[in-house]
């Protein structure tokens, strides 16, 4: 199993001040080094990871480089963040205000947790009640219960 780590109601308004945030708070867990925020943005930049689900969501990840712990960092931010639509063109744009942000540094592992978490969000329950979560211990449970 692997460790669930927690932002909830933040408001980050671009994903380069998510991934910059979320940097700082894994690091300061000792989960990363401080590459990672750069490596985020350099595979997104490549190959984006926004969902057109509904509601929509990201899975921002980078390769295990960085990773000195692994985890999963659950994020509901209260502003719509725009991301690139996975496997899109450059236009396509998704607004998810939910994140699950991969921290894992061995490729199979990372790639199974991938798999089981896109599984999760199209089974629809995890995005939308993390959604409406009124409390950190709200969300905390709606994760915990459905990935």
């Amino acid at each position: 199993m692997i460790k669930k780590e927690f932002l909830f109601e933040t408001s980050f308004t671009t994903k380069e001040e998510l991934f910059k945030a979320a940097t700082e708070f894994l690091v300061q867990k000792g989960y990363v080094t401080n590459e990672f925020e750069e490596a985020l943005n350099t595979r997104e930049n490549e190959f984006p990871t926004g969902l057109p689900t509904v509601p929509p969501v990201a899975i921002p990840h980078t390769d295990g480089t960085f990773v000195k712990n692994d985890t999963i960092l659950c994020i509901v931010n209260k502003n719509e963040v725009a991301f690139n639509e996975m496997g899109g063109d450059e236009e396509d744009i998704v607004l998810p205000k939910v994140f699950f942000m991969l921290v894992l540094g061995e490729g199979a592992t990372h790639l199974a947790q991938l798999q089981n978490l896109i599984e999760k969000i199209q089974a629809g329950e995890l995005v939308e009640k993390s959604l409406a979560a009124k409390s950190l211990e709200e969300f905390e449970n709606v994760v915990n219960t459905h990935l």
